[in-house]
């Protein structure tokens, strides 16, 4: 009889530390989901960001374009006016005021 009762106390005890790791998984589980929560919702705002972030490259990639284009467009202008300048001038063309 003295043994049935150690035995009962025993799976009295096991069933007790069974439910208080049964709790504590569960504990843990939501700990973890709630992280997992906070790291999606750190992700979404990362991508977020990184979408305004690449927009806002893509912006200032077409105005780089732009400047380059009217950089160029400027460079032969100027080139060109090199040109004309020491360009021979017209042998119809007179020096100084003219003798009227």
């Amino acid at each position: 009889m003295e043994a049935v009762k150690k035995k009962m106390l025993m799976l009295k005890l096991d069933k007790e530390n069974a439910l208080d790791q049964a709790e504590q998984a569960e504990t843990d589980k939501k700990a973890a989901e709630e992280r997992s929560k906070q790291h999606e919702d750190e992700l979404l705002a990362m991508q977020k960001k990184l979408k305004g972030t690449e927009d806002e490259l893509d912006k200032y990639s077409e105005a780089l374009k732009d400047a380059q284009e009217k950089l160029e467009v400027a460079e032969k202008k100027a080139a060109d006016l090199r040109t004309s300048v020491h360009a021979p001038l017209p042998r119809n063309l007179k020096y100084g005021p003219s003798p009227d």
